[in-house]
């Protein structure tokens, strides 16, 4: 170990991968939740064919 202060990693960038629905191709719904523990949820909806699906930070 070089004793070097590493930096932290960036926080991660879901927008890339998880604007548009992967059936149909709609933009998603967002909506961000946080627990008493600090901790986040992000849930992702589709408007049009009604696929959901929720990520842990």
């Amino acid at each position: 170990m070089s004793g070097k202060k590493q930096k932290p990693d960036p926080p991660a960038d879901r927008t890339i991968f998880d604007q548009k629905c992967i059936t149909c191709g709609t933009w998603m719904q967002r909506t961000v939740n946080s627990s008493r523990t600090g901790a986040k949820t992000f849930s992702y909806s589709c408007p049009e064919c009604g696929l959901s699906y929720t990520v842990d930070e």
